[in-house]
């Protein structure tokens, strides 16, 4: 079975980065990526936490020949929600506009170790599901020798509880962003028809996304979740934010690192405001109503996030 090694230490072998999506999960994968410890793998592998994915599979919302058939097809080649598709029949079978695992998975292995799922998932299903994980993406560590793997799927945190079970001796990033910049962004890629259209939907799209985000943080137990706030990067919070994520995972600050981390992840990158582009001052005001609205009803849900996202808001306006 390939897999990491056991944890004999503090230091986690296993990072998953999760948040609402357009909230940084990429950013921060990246940022780890650049330390001697961790590799990233380099797209959202999804078949573990998204919908039909492990925890739909073993709550029995799917059934295992469904989950596989979804593996094999649409998380293996998949073409990106909203892409039209003859613009990427020329690129067939390995063209740029297609994504999923075998962009990062040989053909092979792919296959032994899905008919190593099948043969072992009814006897022993978490053991399964967690064999399959680390027998298709553990490799990326190994092969560039590094003994932690980084995987930034957005619903890892959402999704928290069942992936908190399989993999004890993971440790959770959880990024978050203004919503209003963070639904902005989700409108200006908006792939499919129940997406959002305008900034005031942009922050209902959020605030759902939020509910989930917070349900899964009630699965897992505090000291193995982080939260990171996107905004706080670009602020005079900058650099204990930046030692706080290094504490929670035991590294050191390398060069390569906070290379990335002062050239990257400066105020200039951070694309900040995006929400006000095209709005008229009032327009501006009532997608700030509806924010704090927003937020108001995370604080009465008793939302861990909602104060860090508050100081941003009272910080910025």
């Amino acid at each position: 079975m390939i897999g990491p090694p056991p944890p004999t230490t503090p230091r986690p072998p296993l990072v998953l980065v999760g948040g609402t999506g357009r909230s940084g999960t990429h950013v921060i994968a990246n940022l780890l990526d650049q330390h001697p410890r961790f590799a990233s793998v380099p797209l959202e592998a999804r078949f573990h936490a998204k919908p039909r994915g492990f925890p739909d599979l073993l709550a029995d919302r799917v059934t295992q020949r469904e989950f596989v058939r979804k593996l094999k097809r649409y998380w293996w080649r998949r073409v990106p929600a909203g892409e039209p598709l003859p613009s990427v029949l020329p690129g067939l079978p390995m063209g740029r506009s297609i994504l999923g695992l075998h962009r990062i998975v040989p053909r092979e292995r792919f296959e032994r170790s899905v008919a190593s799922f099948e043969d072992r998932f009814e006897r022993e299903r978490e053991a399964a599901c967690r064999q399959l994980f680390f027998d298709l993406l553990w490799p990326l560590a190994e092969e560039r020798e590094r003994d932690g793997l980084v995987e930034m799927t957005t619903d890892n945190v959402m999704q928290a509880g069942t992936l908190g079970r399989l993999f004890p001796e993971a440790k959770f990033v959880l990024t978050v962003r203004d919503g209003r910049d963070t639904g902005a962004s989700k409108v200006s890629r908006r792939q499919r028809s129940h997406h959002p259209t305008d900034a005031l939907e942009g922050i209902g799209w959020w605030l759902a996304r939020m509910q989930r985000v917070e349900a899964g943080l009630r699965e897992v137990d505090s000291e193995r979740v982080i939260v990171i706030g996107l905004d706080s990067f670009v602020s005079e919070d900058r650099e204990a934010v930046y030692e706080r994520l290094r504490r929670f995972l035991y590294i050191k600050d390398r060069p390569a690192i906070r290379r990335f981390f002062d050239e990257e992840m400066s105020p200039e990158h951070a694309n900040r405001h995006r929400w006000r582009e095209g709005l008229s001052q009032s327009e501006r005001g009532e997608v700030n109503r509806r924010y704090s609205e927003a937020l108001d009803r995370l604080e009465a849900e008793g939302s861990e996030c909602a104060p860090i996202l508050r100081r941003t808001f009272e910080r910025d306006g």
